[in-house]
């Protein structure tokens, strides 16, 4: 399935990024296959956005888009039929005016599944070792310095998007690349991680006691102590994700990083989001305020974490589908 790459007649942007190498296999999806080099000598696999087919010639500027945790590939097969996430609607809600960007995660080769979504569990020895928070990102960002030297990209403008996990990914990108002009958390949180997983275990249940909540919260204290005393290690887990992810993921914060970018920031949250507390996006949200940053904000109503609403049908990302639509919208006005 795989063929030889071949290197793309291109010339090096003013970084000096290594030249992306495309892939010429038919892979039946809006998106061609590329490789680079990063910084720590691996081999980055990334997907962009095809020409549109309406304007060849246009120079158009790039969306990063960052999915949320998990050991599975950025498509999945069922069939003959090849589909995407998240990307896939991006592109759609592009409209021609952009090109979409993704990364395969080191240690996922392309249809992986994983064991359980969302998880590493089941993950190769490879993801573990190098799903950290600055070497995912260092991945994303020599992905972008490759991207840019394409001559059809128009380094001008350039959006950092992610959902969920994705959404701190996005956030350090910005902060490190000041090429960056635009940023979107989509239900990535605000403070630490460790006050989302506090706040969850302190949600009521019909059967607590006295003190039962506050003792859940105080448990993820307790296993942060733990992590910190083994932050490097990829078999001991916790909520189905190594000591070694948890250990970069939770030391900084969608807010600690934001602080140290100069884009406009776009930010939205699910009132009825399980995973990620509204609390926290409401904590983020006024951290910027007090700085006078550019922000817009939503937050949903009856909206989960994938910003389904409950009338919606069952998987249905219609919810989803919009809300980039209106970041693209967002990012496309000149301004």
């Amino acid at each position: 399935m795989w063929l030889s790459f071949v290197l793309t007649s291109l010339a090096l942007g003013a970084d000096d990024a290594p030249q992306p190498r495309l892939d010429l296999t038919e892979l039946s999806i809006p998106f061609q296959r590329y490789t680079t080099t990063d910084s720590l000598s691996r081999t980055i696999v990334f997907y962009l956005s095809r020409t549109p087919m309406n304007d060849p010639a246009a120079k158009l500027p790039v969306a990063l888009f960052i999915q949320g945790s998990g050991c599975q590939s950025l498509f999945r097969q069922s069939g003959e039929q090849i589909s995407g996430g998240s990307q896939n609607l991006l592109v759609r809600e592009a409209k021609g005016r952009a090109r979409v960007l993704v990364v395969e995660k080191p240690g996922v080769k392309f249809l992986d599944v994983a064991q359980r979504p969302g998880t590493a569990e089941g993950a190769s020895e490879e993801f573990l070792r190098e799903h950290t928070l600055p070497r995912w990102a260092e991945a994303n960002r020599a992905a972008l310095r490759a991207v840019w030297a394409l001559p059809e990209i128009d380094r001008s403008r350039t959006l950092a998007i992610g959902h969920s996990e994705g959404g701190i990914v996005a956030a350090r990108i910005a902060a490190e690349l000041p090429e960056v002009t635009h940023v979107a958390s989509l239900a990535g949180g605000g403070p630490t991680q460790l006050f989302s997983l506090a706040e969850s275990r302190r949600l009521p249940r019909p059967d607590d006691q006295p003190g039962d909540a506050a003792r859940r919260a105080q448990s993820i204290d307790d296993e942060w102590a733990k992590i910190r005393q083994d932050p490097d290690s990829t078999t001991r887990f916790w909520l189905s994700h190594p000591y070694r992810r948890w250990s970069s993921f939770l030391s900084t914060s969608v807010a600690a990083e934001l602080s140290r970018t100069k884009a406009r920031i776009y930010l939205a949250q699910g009132a009825l989001d399980t995973s990620v507390p509204p609390t926290a996006h409401d904590v983020l949200v006024a951290e910027l305020l007090t700085q006078g940053r550019d922000v817009i904000t939503e937050r949903i109503d009856g909206a989960d974490h994938g910003f389904r609403k409950a009338d919606d049908p069952q998987g249905s990302r219609a919810g989803m589908q919009a809300l980039l639509g209106r970041v693209c919208e967002w990012f496309v006005e000149k301004k």
